[in-house]
């Protein structure tokens, strides 16, 4: 069984997503096309931040890998300029983040031994219920962030708060 992630693991890969929703948070509206900047700081932030996690032996956040890639595509929508892709994220809100991260999520519960909550165990049933259950979350929460997308923190700060503390208790609740 892997250890679970350092704090430090953990607090680091938030960073780039933070960088960007402090802004959000801070005003309670969103102007994604104003914060092209920002997304392009966020995500070129995911680059050493992963590099450091991975380099120190530690996990990757699936919901934060997701993140990333949402950032990303924020970044080309609006920092670089991609007018389709600007359109339907501007639309869409925080819920292309949780999409970005269902996707992640739904790969890694099937393809990687730590699944979606990012934790190998002896038991790979464990694993495997666990993936599902935040896969089901995320689902969810994918839909409630669509209805709730012209309000950043219900549609956008909570459930991303809920699906991150969600899969930490999963870990920390583990059988040893």
């Amino acid at each position: 069984m892997h250890d679970a992630n350092k704090p430090w693991a953990e607090l680091l890969q938030l960073v780039p997503v933070i960088t960007l929703a402090i802004s959000f948070v801070t005003s309670g509206s969103v102007d994604l096309a104003r914060v092209g900047p920002l997304f392009l700081v966020a995500a070129a932030l995911t680059v050493p931040v992963h590099a450091l996690v991975w380099w120190q032996g530690q996990r990757a956040n699936p919901i934060l890998v997701g993140t990333a890639i949402w950032l990303w595509l924020g970044a080309l929508a609006f920092g670089v300029g991609v007018g389709p892709l600007a359109a339907v994220m501007g639309e869409a809100q925080a819920t292309g983040l949780f999409v970005g991260a269902l996707a992640v999520g739904a790969v890694a519960t099937f393809a990687s031994p730590a699944g979606y909550v990012g934790q190998t165990h002896t038991d790979p049933s464990w694993v495997r219920s666990r993936s599902l259950g935040l896969l089901a979350l995320t689902a969810v929460i994918v839909v409630w962030a669509w209805v709730m997308r012209d309000n950043v923190r219900l549609g956008g700060g909570l459930p991303f708060i809920l699906l991150n503390v969600t899969r930490r208790v999963l870990i920390a609740r583990r059988p040893r």
